[in-house]
């Protein structure tokens, strides 16, 4: 899959309460580079954006470690389509594909897990 960034999704996802509060990943962030968003309850993106600070050491696995440090939260204005998937821990995978233009939240379409047959 290849790297990925988090997402928190503080937008309604209006017949999905229960994954509200999940972590999601997102190949379709700019950074990809396991970086935090935010869509926000007004439909805006966030990105926690930070500065990184590498130190060199031979006790480090490659050589080096990357500290992340100065974070703050930043708009980002998002254009076409952002999809994230995941879900709680005990449940299953769920799919959400977001619309954004100027930067807001227009329209999106969730993808439900498979529910059993009774």
């Amino acid at each position: 899959m290849g790297m990925f960034d988090e997402v928190l999704c503080r937008y309604p996802l209006v017949g999905c309460p229960e994954v509200q509060e999940c972590l999601f990943q997102s190949n379709d962030t700019p950074a990809q580079y396991l970086d935090l968003y935010e869509i926000r309850e007004d439909g805006t993106l966030w990105h926690e954006a930070c500065d990184y600070r590498y130190e060199t050491t031979d006790e480090a696995p490659l050589g080096f470690y990357i500290h992340r440090e100065n974070k703050r939260w930043e708009q980002v204005l998002f254009e076409g389509e952002l999809e994230i998937h995941g879900g709680p821990e005990d449940g299953g995978e769920y799919c959400f594909r977001f619309w954004f233009r100027d930067g807001r939240v227009r329209d999106f379409i969730p993808s439900l897990p498979d529910t059993p047959q009774g």
